[in-house]
Formats: structure tokens, C-alpha cells, sequence
């Protein structure tokens, strides 16, 4: 198992050996505390809760950590509770998956939230935009699946199969190529694919 709870930092771009640009998100991956280890016997599954940005002062019996995240998969031994886990679990040419929300951009009309086209406002068309929503057989009401307006954005996104580029283990960087959802300093997390 292999994961990593980040905070997006922004987006640059790199040069590979051959001088080719190639555009990344640099994302903070400070130290992570394995909360929990859960096992087959126990729990029916295995997997890992790491917790970040613990809350120092400000922590109670239950919570201690800001961020909680739970890993499936095969857990190797010599990861015990409480011990930490940094940038270094990854390596340069890996593929990960990257799980974040998306920007969240209020109440949007059909137009910007579907992509759909505004009808023609000349040559006789001031019946077209007016009327209803419902059909007009026997159901007289909205079809499901019927593209109206409504929130847009603020949605979880994972995307798959995405290369590291770079891992600064100093500086507990980890640089991903291509865009990754989100606003700055928004949390995100790293698992394998």
C-alpha cells in the first residue's frame, strides 16, 4: 500500500532530458502519522488511516489531526501506529492516482453547466423559449436526466494513471504532471494505482 495525504501548491512547468516542457503540480506532501492499521482479523479488510496537519494544542481525545485518510491494500509489517510516512514512498516515472475536489462555482445556468446551445432569438423564434419544463404526455412532469441549472463544481475528481515527474524529499515535494483538481492549498490525496 502506498499513499500520501498533500496540499496542492500550484502549478509550472519542467524540462525533461531531452529539453521537452512538460507542465506539473507541485503538491506538499508533509510528514504523515499512521493513525490506525486495520486487518483482515479485526476490521475484514486491511488498510491504513494516516492523519496530517495535526492540530497540536487544539487536539481532543478523538480528533488530533486536521486531515484523516484511509488506504486499502496490503500492509507491509514494518509500519506500526504512530510511525510517519513522507514524500520518499514514491519514486520519479511512478503512476499514482490523484483524488481532489474541484472548484466549486455556485449556481451556474444550462448553458455554462452542460454546454448546451441558447436558441435563436430572430426570425420568429419567441415561441421556442418560453413554456414549461415538463413534457406534455400522460407523466406531465421532468424526465430524469433533464440538463437545468443547478450547483456546479465543488465535486471529487480522481484521475488516474498520472506519471511523478520529481520527488524532493527535502523539501517533501512531490511534482505531478498535468493539472490536478482544486484550488492552492487545497487538501489531495496520493494512492497507487
Amino acid at each position: 500500500m502506498k499513499g500520501i495525504i498533500g496540499k496542492k501548491m500550484g502549478m509550472a512547468q519542467v524540462f525533461d532530458k531531452n529539453g521537452k516542457v512538460i507542465p506539473v503540480t507541485y503538491l506538499s506532501c508533509e510528514s504523515n502519522t499512521v493513525f490506525d492499521i486495520k486487518t483482515v482479523e479485526r476490521d475484514g479488510y486491511s488498510s491504513i488511516v494516516l492523519g496530517a496537519s495535526p492540530l497540536g494544542k487544539r487536539e481532543t481525545k478523538t480528533k488530533k489531526f486536521r486531515t484523516l485518510k484511509e488506504f486499502s491494500g496490503d500492509v507491509s509489517s514494518d509500519i506500526v501506529v504512530g510511525s510517519s510516512i513522507d514524500a520518499s514512498v514514491f519514486e520519479e516515472g511512478e503512476f499514482v492516482s490523484v483524488v481532489g475536489v474541484s472548484k466549486g462555482k455556485g449556481f451556474q445556468g444550462r448553458v455554462r453547466r452542460h454546454n448546451t446551445r441558447v436558441a435563436r432569438k430572430t426570425h420568429g423564434t419567441k415561441a421556442v423559449r418560453h413554456g414549461s419544463s415538463g413534457s406534455m404526455c400522460i407523466t406531465a412532469r421532468s424526465q430524469p436526466g433533464l440538463t437545468m441549472a443547478g450547483r456546479m463544481g465543488n465535486d471529487q475528481i480522481t484521475l488516474r494513471s498520472v506519471e511523478i515527474v520529481r520527488v524532493d524529499t527535502e523539501r517533501s515535494i512531490i511534482a505531478v504532471k498535468g493539472p490536478v483538481p482544486g484550488a492552492i492549498n487545497s487538501i489531495v490525496f496520493l494512492k497507487k494505482s
